[in-house]
This record gives structure tokens, sequence and C-alpha cells, in this order.
């Protein structure tokens, strides 16, 4: 294996273990979500620059999207309802 693709495994587990970190702070899942979701992307991101095919793209492009998905519902029902 490459230094990146060590580098994206470490961006995972660390995203594993600050997401955990993050709701034993905050108590609140939307933080740590969002801890563990930008650095899961990076790690994807790092794993696409060391493989480029169609595979590990479109595991970035669902990544993402599963971001947007995520963190768009968890803001709308985290809002004060009016």
């Amino acid at each position: 294996m490459s230094i990146v693709a060590n580098a994206s495994w470490c961006l995972a587990i660390a995203g594993i273990v600050l997401g955990i970190a993050a709701l034993l702070v905050f108590h609140q899942p939307l933080p740590a979500l969002r801890v563990m979701i930008e650095l899961f992307t990076a790690a994807g991101l790092l794993r696409l620059s060391v493989d480029l095919s169609w595979a590990a793209i479109l595991g970035v492009v669902a990544l993402i999207a599963v971001r947007r998905v995520v963190t768009r519902s968890l803001t709308v029902d985290l809002r004060p309802a009016r």
C-alpha cells in the first residue's frame, strides 16, 4: 500500500473515533455525524487520488450524496418549530 492509501485509512479511523468523541462531548448527533462524514469524505477523496477507477469514483459520489442528504435532513429535523 502507498502512503496516501494508508493516510486514507487513518482518516477513516479518525472519523470514527472523533465522531464518537464528539457525540460523547456534545451529546448531539448532528455535530458528531458531520465530523464523521467530513473525515470519511476526505478519506474517500484521498483514496480516489490513488485508485482512479470507476468504482472508486462512484464510491466517492455515493459518499458525497449521502453526506448531503444526511446533513440536510438532520438540519431540518433539529430546527425549532415555529
